[in-house]
């Protein structure tokens, strides 16, 4: 299939090397150059000729006012030291002149390859499009101080979609059935914008970097597998039933972010703003959302089959029928969390804050409960607890602490864990 021609307006941002231009006019500069020069040159013959008399007098002449024999040994050493300190600033301002002057030319030659750069990205041919994104990579690398203008240049270019682009994705924004596969309906990127969002994901220092802008995009049933869109700026974006399997999304600003059917499996969203997200009939199965704020967050109907939530911030959420099962909550706080009648089989709950949490018939089949603090938990049963993994540090409600069948429970789960390490422990 041939690749539509791309009639794409770039804006041209002004390259900063050419920004610095200087208060005064090249000929006034020039001018009190010259001035200035002729100044120090007189000033320096004047100081080479009375120079010794003004700055050794009393050690020329003697007492009587006349010569002495060593005037012209102390005469000749003073004009040598001036002559000699003068070659060596001479020497000095040779030396700044010849790096400023290939200051300068570096400078030239990044402008130029900007422009070039810029020409391309708006040529209607594919392929000199890909040529000025990559050019502008090269540059990026090249001088750290270019870095922001060209993330805001390939960041307008990504999300300034073209009239066949918009036509090519009319199609897909029909309603989907129920039980359409994303999968079918995810429609790739176009090539240069893929290759612009690569180059954005491989800048040097995301972290040091200012965050890509692309507030607002509408990138709803896309395919974005595996793109790496770290610390990148997507507020308000479309992205309902888009491709993002495996997707890095570290930092990355999802603030009222449209996801509903997106499927996100195994992706990164490691610190990322989730505030004012619509998770439902989101596929999370396997994402990492260590650290992630999702406080009261409805959750309902939302596949977290083994995601990680490490440290995660879950209070008050609601995971009512959403699936967890062989989900890492080590450290998440789940104060008064709604998990009522949830599947938490095999899930991780180490050290995880469950103050207040709803729990009532909730199975806990193979749950770790290893300092997990359950003080407070609603619903919570001993018919649920004899299914899990309970321990001495395991803090419980008060009514079941004292239960001598949790008890009992505790010391079996004591013996399994201590057969598994001399299973595990190899033999010498």
């Amino acid at each position: 299939m041939s690749t539509p021609v791309l009639n794409r307006p770039v804006t041209c941002i002004p390259h900063p090397a050419a920004g610095h231009h200087a208060l005064m006019k090249p000929e006034t500069k020039r001018k009190w150059a010259w001035v200035a020069g002729v100044a120090t040159a007189a000033l320096f013959v004047a100081l080479l000729i009375w120079g010794p008399w003004l700055l050794e007098g009393r050690h020329i002449r003697d007492k009587h006012g006349e010569l002495v024999s060593s005037a012209g040994i102390i005469i000749t050493g003073l004009r040598t030291a001036l002559l000699a300190i003068a070659a060596g600033a001479i020497a000095a301002l040779g030396l700044w002149y010849t790096h400023k002057n290939h200051e300068l030319s570096r400078e030239e030659q990044v402008t130029d390859r900007y422009v070039e750069a810029i020409k391309l990205l708006g040529s209607e041919n594919l392929h000199e499009r890909l040529g000025g994104i990559y050019s502008l990579e090269r540059i990026m690398k090249d001088s750290e101080k270019d870095q922001v203008t060209i993330i805001e240049v390939l960041a307008a270019f990504i999300r300034t979609p073209t009239s066949e682009q918009k036509q090519a994705l009319l199609p897909a924004a029909q309603p989907e059935p129920e039980d359409s596969d994303p999968e079918d309906s995810a429609a790739p990127l176009p090539v240069d914008v893929q290759a612009a969002l690569t180059v954005l994901g491989r800048r040097p220092d995301p972290d040091g970097t200012p965050t890509a802008d692309l507030r607002r995009i509408d990138w709803h049933n896309a395919d974005l597998e595996h793109a790496n869109l770290q610390h990148v700026d997507l507020t308000g974006a479309d992205l309902r039933g888009a491709r993002l399997r495996g997707a890095d999304l570290k930092g990355t600003n999802l603030t009222g972010v449209r996801l509903r059917g997106a499927d996100l499996r195994d992706a990164d969203l490691q610190g990322a703003d989730l505030r004012d997200v619509d998770l439902s009939r989101v596929d999370l199965r396997g994402v990492d959302l260590g650290g992630v704020d999702l406080r009261a967050m409805n959750l309902v109907r939302v596949d977290l089959t083994g995601a990680q939530l490490v440290g995660a911030d879950l209070r008050g959420a609601d995971f009512r029928s959403t699936h967890l099962r062989a989900a890492n909550f080590t450290g998440a706080q789940l104060m008064n969390a709604n998990l009522t009648a949830v599947d938490l089989t095999k899930v991780i709950l180490r050290a995880a804050d469950l103050r207040g949490a709803h729990l009532g018939m909730a199975h806990l089949v193979d749950a770790d409960l290893k300092e997990a603090d359950l003080r407070g938990a609603q619903g919570l049963t001993y018919e649920q607890l004899v299914h899990s993994k309970l321990y001495d540090d395991t803090s419980l409600p008060k009514e079941l602490r004292t239960d001598r069948r949790i008890k009992n429970h505790i010391k079996n789960c004591k013996a399994e864990a201590r057969w598994r390490e001399d299973l595990e422990t190899p033999k010498s």
